[in-house]
């Protein structure tokens, strides 16, 4: 029974899959270089937006193949106790957190993360004193949090807890509105304002991560970390890529549409796991 740390981080995409990408730096080195772990790609429901419809899924196993198109889950059909990893983990001995530093009720979330069986959440009241990055809270103060409630936990029992990032989410034009954040990679052949703003914070999320995953290194208690994107970008964001790939985003095959579905994870452990790669 380790501790599971399940992060869905908000809008996080390999771009540098889709090939013909060329960068001043990749936004990802650190997590490519992750090693006791499994890496891989998943399949979103959607892509740029949507958030619920991922964190859905992933915490009850059900698909929104089944669901009506345009369903909203959390707000539609959770609304008694169901079954879920966190009610699951609870009846193996796990406390159970929810957390995401925003609103509350997004996505009714405060309504449908009791009927999940989380014992605690932790909304954007708990994140006042956290770093932000342009007016998002940044992943490094987000993880922050994650450790003071690791440390704050009874020794004796496993710790899930699931956490859903707000630092990579949209608009990636407005970032010379705040003091906080400024680009530093560039897109070799693409004029795009949007493209160039959106890696740089990606590659923020992957110092961040390194920071979590050194923290738990040096912890004795066993300790899984989860990490995955809920879904791509906006349109706006992906276009750029295409191009840059000689295709229009208007006119693509359908494998060439299932790409935009396509999120990177990794599962990283501080005892020892089979390494896999996708």
């Amino acid at each position: 029974h380790p501790n599971i740390v399940a992060i869905m981080n908000e809008s996080w995409a390999d771009f540098e899959d889709f090939g013909n990408l060329t960068l001043t730096e990749s936004p990802m080195n650190y997590i490519n270089s992750v090693s006791n772990a499994i890496h891989g790609h998943a399949y979103t429901s959607v892509f740029g937006a949507g958030t619920s419809t991922s964190e859905f899924e992933f915490l009850t196993g059900n698909s929104m193949n089944f669901l009506p198109s345009g369903s909203i889950p959390y707000q539609q059909y959770v609304k008694k106790e169901t079954p879920s990893m966190a009610s699951y983990l609870s009846s193996l001995g796990y406390y159970t957190i929810a957390m995401h530093p925003y609103r509350a009720a997004g996505w009714d979330r405060n309504l449908v993360y009791p009927k999940l069986g989380f014992d605690e959440m932790h909304f954007q009241e708990f994140f006042t004193d956290s770093p932000l990055v342009r007016k998002y809270v940044s992943d490094e103060g987000n993880y922050e949090k994650i450790i003071k409630l690791y440390e704050e936990k009874d020794a004796d029992t496993p710790l899930f807890l699931f956490n859903v990032t707000m630092q990579n989410h949209s608009s990636y034009s407005d970032w010379a509105d705040y003091d906080n954040f400024s680009p530093d990679i560039t897109v070799e052949g693409s004029d795009s304002k949007l493209l160039p703003a959106y890696l740089s914070l990606i590659r923020l999320s992957d110092s961040a991560i390194q920071n979590l995953v050194s923290y738990f290194e040096a912890q004795e208690e066993p300790t899984m970390i989860v990490f995955f994107g809920d879904h791509q970008p906006a349109d706006s964001v992906v276009r750029p890529v295409w191009k840059l790939n000689g295709k229009d985003d208007a006119d693509l095959t359908d494998e060439e549409e299932a790409l935009r579905y396509k999120v990177p994870f990794f599962i990283w452990a501080n005892f020892d796991i089979e390494a896999e790669s996708d």
